[in-house]
């Protein structure tokens, strides 16, 4: 994720980046050296009294502990979803930057995607009427490359639930509001992190709804809304295309959201709405698109489907 964030920072006016942190230091070098950022160090303690504003792009189970120490040195803070392991944690972070007056974020960066607010203004409008369900389906071989293995042990952050997952809920969460119940949660971690999930959900607005995503299978990567007047499908990626089907008309429109007469929207631009909010935040005194509060949401929800966690059947498993 540093990569995204460095290519999305060259793009926006008055940020600079001073300093890169990694616990291996020649690979924050080498990063350094890549975006002609001045200073490479291998502990975040040293960076205290020489930033405004920290990008906290951790391995999942260090977000807390490193955000709640900027946060208490006045440092403001954009922390990579998931915003913490537990809601406990999210309190303990939310409770630092009320405590100090720091801005907090979380990189939830699908709320960013045009075709995401689309899809949150059309619910909202009332375009399809009451919502009656959702089917999201999210699923690929994991083919990212990595540089530690902390995205594949229990201990440091979870499976394809913690780390793909936390966007697909925000998003629900987002759109929707609240959910009521999880009817069930299936996974396949026997011991470890799960690989395949399945959950439905029942939102306080009625609607319910199935979550599927895997690390192995090539799944359908769509979201689907039906409401009482029509439907909404988007694809899961950004520049998706979203599909418009009204109930009682035999049209099907298909199009992409388009914004200041561009066409093509790249992964740049989603980081750097992203980093523009967190800079205008911090400077205006205001609460960014995406507040502390917000991100607890979602590692509630997470945290409720690993405690009702039953196995995932599999067809070669009796």
């Amino acid at each position: 994720m540093a990569n995204a964030h460095l290519q999305a920072i060259a793009l926006c006016e008055d940020v600079e980046v001073t300093v890169l942190v990694d616990k291996v230091l020649p690979r924050a070098r080498q990063l350094a050296g890549r975006f002609n950022v001045p200073t490479a160090v291998d502990d975040y303690r040293q960076i205290f009294d020489d930033v405004d504003a920290a990008i906290a792009a951790l391995p999942h189970h260090l977000h807390a502990e490193v955000s709640i120490e900027l946060l208490q040195r006045g440092i403001h803070v954009l922390v990579e979803k998931p915003m913490a392991l537990s809601t406990s944690d999210c309190d303990a972070m939310i409770q630092a930057a009320a405590g100090s007056g720091t801005v907090l974020t979380v990189g939830l960066a699908r709320r960013f995607f045009l075709s995401s607010q689309f899809l949150k203004q059309a619910i909202t409008s009332g375009l399809l009427g009451d919502i009656i369900s959702f089917d999201f389906r999210e699923g690929t071989s994991y083919k990212w490359p990595v540089s530690s293995d902390f995205a594949f042990r229990k201990e440091t952050g979870g499976g394809v639930l913690a780390d793909t997952g936390v966007h697909v809920l925000d998003l629900l969460l987002w759109w929707l509001g609240d959910y009521n119940s999880i009817e069930y949660y299936y996974d396949d971690a026997m011991g470890g992190v799960e690989a395949d999930c399945e959950l439905r959900l029942k939102m306080q607005n009625g609607a319910t709804g199935v979550v599927d995503l895997s690390r192995t299978r090539e799944l359908r990567n769509t979201c689907i809304i039906r409401g009482e007047l029509g439907s909404l499908e988007v694809e899961t990626k950004f520049n998706s295309k979203i599909r418009l089907k009204m109930q009682g008309q035999d049209l099907t429109l298909t199009g992409r959201v388009i914004r200041n007469g561009l066409s093509e929207e790249k992964a740049n631009d989603i980081f750097r709405r992203q980093i523009d909010d967190f800079v205008d935040a911090i400077r205006l005194h205001r609460e960014p698109f995406i507040p502390d509060r917000e991100g607890k949401r979602s590692v509630e929800l997470i945290e409720s489907c690993y405690a009702l966690r039953q196995p995932l059947q599999h067809p070669w498993i009796c």
